[in-house]
């Protein structure tokens, strides 16, 4: 709890550009910026997602634990 994460998104090739919308399933558990920093709110599960503006996604689980 109380910790930052900063997950980085990788697109295939490498060259491509596009940009990123991140969310989080469950606000009370974990917050995530639009730059994919996760800020750890209280212990429980929430989902990571990572859209690309032509509809990609890619989630990642994120467990918050106690201190």
């Amino acid at each position: 709890m109380g910790k930052k994460l900063t997950l980085k998104a990788a697109l295939t090739p490498t060259k491509a550009k596009t940009s990123y919308t991140w969310t989080s399933s469950n606000k009370k558990v974990a917050t995530v910026s639009g730059k994919g920093v996760v800020k750890a709110i209280k212990p429980g599960e929430a989902k990571i997602t990572v859209r690309t503006a032509n509809g990609k996604k890619a989630t990642i689980t994120i467990t918050v634990k106690k201190k």
